[in-house]
């Protein structure tokens, strides 16, 4: 990370201004023509290769490409009447001039070494070239996704930018173009001139993915930063609540002290006159009457301002869905204001079939067909490619609801994938388009502070990732989606799209399925906290529970997991800052970093989480002793801390892990640096000064920029402050240094309450802070300077109280070398594993030997090993000597009352 965030800097920062500006049309330095192509050179490895048969060629934006003036590469070119040649420092094309683009007349040759080589070869590309290799990107909806093995059904997954083969091409031949105007909007949608053309972008980036992503969003546009609330947990189900029953719900939340920052109101919230789930009524348009709607339901909503403002007062974030396929209906509330503003816009809107216009607008002419009533008003159909249109939807239909209190949309598009007023434009693409540009321009008035703009909507294809979250749509509940999830979302960063947001634990039951896995539902929550978006989410279904306080089993690790994600926030944040700079996403394909290894292809479920985390998903139910498998590959270079064991596990080698419900296998390099929030943070909108640095067990050096800013506002571009903090250590010391914040945002708090997390290390003998030593206490305090150890996670915590954030913070802690560091491996895990299984020993001893003595001494020994270090830190490695369980299971057995299955199963919780 330190590679990214060290480059911000006033120097940066100014190039970061200038880049929000694209510009379409290229440095004419940058051009080499002919009469029919032209050739753009963008990067040293990315060049445009047009083709037009009329000799046009188009300077326009394209939906995925929006900025083509960048810094010219070192190039040369040489041009005759029957050739192309362009010579950059890594690739040569060369086109023959004898017209479109075929296999015959155009190249691009590079070098790479290939995945598991060592030496360079040529690599050749021409048009229609095998693209088996292509890594792809993503797809438009998992809607009925069952895993892997369906994806491809109805949408298939779309090319991406990087490939095993070292070339991809993105295609934006027969894609609109985005045409500059003057107005709020900044340019609309416009039509391809007729004509054979071609338009196409050759990547030849070898196994130089993150390079290439940075150069995407350099052509693409940038990944916006979300408003920091958005990496909360956000609440949703599709539900008929009423308003009292939602705000009592998100109070319960609360009650349970679950933190959160969204609630989301699916559909209900709207009329949706009479709609039923089987044999529904149809509109005009072929939609379920009802499915669309902007009326709020006055029986479940009498004050909808209210409402939202209960909801704010709670300090939470709402949403409302959208399905808008059925244009407004004339029995919509806004139907009257939108038809009045609509037709003082426009003269081309001609009417629906068998409708005429006269004083009282469009009309049916005669009886309505399927109602019988005489002079129907027309339905106004969904045409948000017109701009008239869309302005008069958003200034009619859409701000008033927004004006009551709603935070942002859930664009839930699920029909006709094509406009049927614009040939071949995606309607999804442009519906993101719009609701997003019209947060834009109702911000311009407000400046740098005006909040982020923000949609929740469907992939529309290349270019999407500029309206940042994605709603994947209604997967089945099961193992094999969420076996699945790690692959597709880590996948999706291949094309900038790195927001998507699922349903955790599934949409809806499959077939014969009758109630909701509680043990899924738990392991989903679990790999969720290492996805861009935390949202549980599910279909109207009476079987289908998401209040984890309904699973009391399985509620303490469901709890944890939530925890956890808030714990992780400022990490989190950091990742998101960094897609925004450099066009890598926070969930990252292991092959981003390990191109040349075939295993970083293989393993797809799991994931690099940011810069320092390895994460994976526990997708296999538990066995009969209460554990499930999960197999890792670790990445070489560097060794990698099982943050639920406690154990290490060399880079480069493959492990075959069990692990109970409690335990959620995420894994840290080796001496890495974690930011955390504050343990007891209830939501992401309120302000903090806590930062937790956790630092993994590992020598040598390592470093990490913490980034902050407003977590609301646009002002990020520009307002922002970043903080070093390295760190050395070998077995003897640890050397921490935070460096002193650099940068500055509105309202920025001056201090810092410092708390440091060393896992996995013995009690320190000293630990000095900016050369003072600071004294070891057992009771903790909220605002005291000390240190602490706790025994059950073998990990010192430093308590350094409220500093001035603009001071340097040095701590330097003395370790006793002398100390067995191998007997801190795997104790972690152990020890709170058989914490964890006492009661069921006391209970089975009760039933089969005798309840009045003491547990076998060698199970005490573990059990009760934490506390025995907490309270006496000095002589954490004579406790963990004790610990024996192979000695401990022979004692159970030596009592010969216990099953073998029983002995057996804690045998197994001791590995």
């Amino acid at each position: 990370m330190k590679r990214f965030f060290l480059v911000i800097s006033a120097v940066v920062l100014s190039m970061v201004l200038l880049s929000a500006q694209n510009n379409p049309k290229a440095s004419a330095e940058a051009v080499v023509a002919t009469k029919n192509a032209r050739f753009t050179v963008l990067t040293d490895r990315l060049i445009r290769m047009e083709w037009s048969e009329d000799g046009h060629f188009e300077d326009n934006a394209t939906l995925a490409i929006v900025n083509r003036n960048l810094p010219v590469p070192s190039y040369s070119a040489t041009v005759t009447s029957k050739k192309v040649v362009i010579k950059t420092s890594a690739l040569t094309l060369t086109y023959n001039i004898t017209g479109e683009f075929t296999e015959d007349n155009l190249s691009v040759v590079f070098s790479m070494v290939p995945v598991g080589g060592t030496k360079a070869k040529k690599v050749t590309w021409r048009p229609g070239a095998d693209e088996s290799g292509n890594l792809l990107g993503t797809t438009r909806t998992l809607d009925g996704c069952r895993g892997f093995d369906e994806i491809n059904k109805n949408d298939p997954y779309e090319k991406g930018i990087l490939s095993k083969d070292g070339w991809a091409v993105i295609d934006e031949s027969e894609r609109h173009l985005i045409v500059a105007e003057e107005g709020e909007w900044g340019g609309w949608v416009a039509p391809r001139p007729k004509g054979k053309r071609q338009d196409l972008y050759i990547f030849a980036y070898g196994h130089d993915y993150t390079a290439a992503l940075a150069d995407f969003t350099k052509i693409a546009g940038r990944i916006p930063l979300p408003p920091k609330y958005m990496f909360g947990y956000w609440w949703s189900r599709y539900w008929q609540y009423s308003d009292f029953e939602f705000v009592n719900l998100a109070k319960e939340i609360k009650s349970h002290n679950i933190p959160i920052d969204i609630m989301v109101i699916d559909m209900d919230w709207h009329e949706t006159f009479g709609l039923k789930k089987k044999n529904a009524a149809t509109d005009e348009f072929g939609q379920r009457i009802g499915w669309t709607g902007y009326t709020w339901v006055k029986e479940l909503f009498p004050n909808p301002e209210n409402f939202l403002q209960d909801l704010h007062n709670l300090n939470l974030k709402t949403s409302l869905n959208l399905h808008p396929a059925s244009g407004i209906q004339p029995y919509e509330e806004s139907y009257e204001r939108f038809r009045s503003d609509y037709l003082s816009r426009t003269k081309d809107y001609d009417g629906p079939k068998g409708y005429v216009y006269g004083a009282d607008g469009w009309k049916f002419a005669g009886p309505d067909p399927k109602t019988g009533v005489e002079g129907k008003n027309a339905p106004i159909p969904f045409r948000i490619d017109q701009k008239e249109w869309t302005e008069a939807y958003f200034n009619s239909v859409i701000h008033p609801l927004e004006r009551q209190g709603v935070d942002f949309w859930w664009l839930d598009w699920q029909q006709w994938k094509l406009s049927k007023y614009t040939e071949g434009l995606s309607n999804t693409f442009w519906l993101n388009y719009t609701f997003f540009n019209d947060k834009v321009r109702q911000s311009s008035s407000k400046g740098i502070y005006a909040p982020r703009p923000v949609i929740y909507h469907r992939w529309g294809g290349l270019g999407s990732h500029r309206y940042q979250i994605g709603f994947s749509g209604d997967s089945y509940c099961s193992w094999s989606v969420l076996k699945f999830l790690p692959y597709f979302t880590a996948t999706s960063s291949n094309v900038g799209y790195g927001y998507w947001g699922h349903d955790i634990g599934g949409h809806m039951l499959d077939k014969g399925v009758e109630t909701t896995n509680a043990e899924m539902l738990t392991r989903w929550l679990q790999y969720a906290v290492f996805t861009p978006i935390f949202k549980t989410h599910c279909t109207k279904d009476l079987k289908i529970e998401r209040r984890i306080w309904a699973f009391p089993e399985e509620y303490p690790a469901m709890a944890s997991a939530i925890r956890l994600r808030y714990d992780l926030s400022p990490y989190i944040y950091d990742a998101a800052r960094q897609a925004y700079d450099t066009g890598v996403s926070m969930c990252r394909p292991l092959y981003y970093y390990y191109p040349q290894e075939q295993e970083a292809y293989d393993w797809k479920e799991e994931f690099f989480f940011g810069d320092n985390i390895l994460a994976t998903a526990v997708c296999e139910p538990m066995d009969e002793n209460g554990l499930s498998a999960r197999s890792m590959w670790f990445p070489t270079g560097c060794d990698w801390y099982d943050m639920a064991s406690g154990n290490i596990y060399k880079g480069g080698t493959t492990e075959n892990l069990k692990y109970t419900l409690a335990e959620n296998p995420w894994f840290v390099k080796a001496g890495a640096i974690i930011p955390m929030a504050s343990p007891v943070i209830s939501n992401l909108q309120e302000p903090s000064n806590v930062l937790r640095l956790l630092v993994a067990p590992g020598d040598g050096e390592s470093s990490y920029i913490h980034y902050e800013d407003d977590g609301a506002t646009q002002a990020y571009e520009a307002e922002f402050a970043v903080t070093e903090i390295t760190k050395t250590s070998s077995a003897s010391a640890l050397s921490l240094k935070i460096a002193a914040r650099k940068g500055s945002y509105k309202d920025m708090d001056c201090g810092r309450k410092i708390s440091i997390i060393l896992e996995g290390v013995y009690p320190p003998k000293t630990v000095k802070l900016n050369g003072e030593e600071i004294s070891y206490q057992r009771n903790t305090s909220s605002e005291a300077v000390y240190w602490t150890y706790d025994g059950t996670s073998l990990s010192a915590i430093i308590e350094l109280g409220t500093l001035s954030a603009s001071e340097d913070v040095d701590v330097e802690v003395e370790y006793d070398e002398t100390l067995d560091v191998s007997l801190l491996r795997g104790k972690k895990g152990l020890i709170k594993r058989i914490m964890g299984f006492t009661p069921t020993m006391k209970l089975e001893q009760a039933k089969r030997v005798d309840p009045y003595p003491l547990l076998p001494k060698r199970f005490m020994a573990i059990a009760g090993a934490g506390s025995k270090i907490t309270e006496d830190p000095a002589n954490t490695q004579n406790y963990l000597r004790e610990i024996d369980p192979e000695g401990m299971v022979d004692d159970l057995r030596a009592v010969g009352r216990y099953p073998e299955e029983f002995i057996a199963k804690v045998e197994l919780l001791c590995k």
